[in-house]
């Protein structure tokens, strides 16, 4: 039964779902370890949303639905974890560009989540998160100011 609930919580974060923070709790309360979670769930979803950038699948506001998604599911991990440190530098996101450039650097970012463990994972993924954030918001600044009457 687990299994299912991942597969559904990585298509979920995938195509940016809602439902995505109810079956984080559903995972949590089931007793499933944070870490088999993120593996089995999160990483793969996210490696999904950077080949549909890549291959120009996805557009930003799919990537868009994608981070709101795993923003819900970290919220609910965090709370897994009272008062906790990082042990370890959590690496900056690196890279730019296009958003097909953009998921080649996902794709490569979360390929680094293996090094990471517990409370480590939850702040890598917000560094993640942070880092796409602001990539693809650049563009949509871009256009916005391109629009604008002088």
């Amino acid at each position: 039964m687990s299994k299912e609930k991942l597969a559904a919580l990585a298509m979920a974060v995938a195509r940016g779902k809602a439902d995505a923070q109810q079956l984080t709790k559903d995972l949590i309360s089931d007793q499933i370890p944070v870490d088999q979670i993120f593996k089995e769930a999160l990483v793969p979803a996210m490696e999904k949303v950077g080949e549909g950038m890549q291959e120009e699948e996805y557009a930003f506001p799919e990537v868009q639905g994608a981070i709101k998604a795993i923003q819900a599911s970290l919220d609910v991990l965090k709370g897994t974890f009272a008062g906790g440190a990082s042990s370890v530098a959590i690496p900056e996101w690196e890279g730019g560009g296009e958003l097909y450039e953009v998921g080649g650097h996902l794709i490569n970012f979360v390929g680094k989540a293996s090094e990471f463990s517990g409370y480590d994972l939850v702040l890598f993924f917000d560094a993640c998160v942070r880092g796409l954030l602001q990539q693809i918001d650049l563009p949509c600044h871009k256009q916005a100011d391109s629009t604008q009457k002088d």
